[in-house]
This record gives C-alpha cells, sequence and structure tokens, in this order.
C-alpha cells in the first residue's frame, strides 16, 4: 500500500531530524572537519539519502547555523522582555546558562558548534547568520550591561569585553562538558562576573 503524502512527509522530517542531530554533535566535539560519511553513518542512514535532503556539507552547516542563531536570538528575547530591571534580567539569562548543562544539554553543543564555526573559515551565507530579526546575544547583553552600569547595578567595564568574558566563561564550562567532565554551575557564580555585590542575592 503506497504512503500517503503525509506520511511521507514525516518520514522525510525525520530523516532530516536524525541527520542534524547528528551532525550537530559531531561538529560540535570535531570540528567542520567531519566528513559527510560520519554524519550519515551517525545518523543511520546513507550518504546518498543524506544528499536528498541537503545538497552539501556546507548547505547542512549553514541550516544549523540559522537554528543557533535563531534559538538564542529568542531566548535573548524572552530574558529581556520578561524582567524590569537589568539585574533581573542579567539573573534570568544566568539562570538559563547554568540550566543548559542539566536539562537541555543540546544547548551545550549549539554552544560549541557555534564555537568551531567561529574558528573555522566557514562562510556563512548572509540569512543564516544574526539580523536585526535575530540579534546577536553577546551584543544584545553588552548593550543590557551599558544600561545596568547607568543604573549602577553592574560592574565598571567596557560593556562588549564584559559580554566576552561572560559568554567565554560559559564556552569553557561547555568544553569540560563535551570532554566528559561534570559540571553543574551555579547562577550566581556567573551573576558575579557582571552584578555589584550589593546588588547580588
Amino acid at each position: 500500500m503506497p504512503r500517503s503524502k503525509e506520511a511521507f512527509e514525516a518520514m522525510r522530517e525525520t530523516t532530516r531530524q536524525k541527520v542534524e542531530a547528528a551532525a550537530l554533535s559531531l561538529f560540535a566535539r570535531k570540528g567542520l572537519s567531519v566528513k559527510v560519511g560520519e554524519i550519515a553513518e551517525a545518523a543511520g542512514i546513507s550518504k546518498g539519502l543524506m544528499y536528498s535532503h541537503y545538497p552539501s556539507k556546507d548547505a547542512l552547516i549553514a541550516e544549523l547555523v540559522r537554528q543557533a542563531t535563531t534559538i538564542s536570538s529568542e531566548h535573548s528575547a524572552n530574558w529581556i522582555d520578561e524582567c524590569d530591571t537589568v539585574v533581573e534580567k542579567i539573573r534570568k539569562i544566568s539562570t538559563m546558562m547554568c540550566g543548559m548543562f542539566t536539562y537541555a544539554p543540546i544547548g551545550i553543543d549549539y554552544f560549541m558548534f557555534m564555537t568551531q564555526v567561529g574558528m573555522s573559515d566557514f562562510q556563512v551565507p548572509e540569512e543564516s547568520w544574526y539580523s536585526e530579526e535575530r540579534p546577536n546575544p553577546g551584543e544584545t547583553l553588552a548593550r543590557l550591561i551599558a544600561q545596568g552600569q547607568m543604573e549602577g547595578s553592574v560592574v565598571p567595564g567596557d560593556p562588549m569585553q564584559l559580554s566576552w568574558v561572560y559568554y567565554a566563561i560559559i564556552q569553557g564550562m561547555c568544553c569540560y562538558v563535551i570532554t566528559g567532565m561534570p559540571v553543574a554551575p551555579d547562577p550566581q557564580m556567573l551573576n558575579r562576573v557582571l552584578v555589584k555585590e550589593e546588588f547580588l542575592q
């Protein structure tokens, strides 16, 4: 009995998700030099079937970048919109980032994947990178830091550099997890990087 169009599309979507999950994990751990055959094997499919979903490895990387930028931008919008004060917003993002290590490990893969992209010479298509619709979380945090400094609740320093330091700590913890070391960071640790002592709880 021939499959319905809906069943066929559901199968294609399942296969696509397997490819993306396998690629994301491999790229995060081994870099972008991972071969197409390795991805197909990890996904449990043939290289031919993989190419029917993505015409090239570059197209797959670009799609994963698009996903990463979309997810991170949406989360940034949430912690900006849901809280009133700068300190509350910083607490929100610290809690979210630390929670990634216990209940959302795929976030670690996305984080490390984007690190690998940044260290490579991969040319990300404009439509896959950060944009006005998908703002860069690092730049968003820098603007938040500048606002907090004006209010007197955030430590002094160049806002962009402080944002880099904040995310570099998270990146370092992700590296520990990727190499098999257990990490369960306390959000207060991250808050101390940006928030003045008298505003910490």
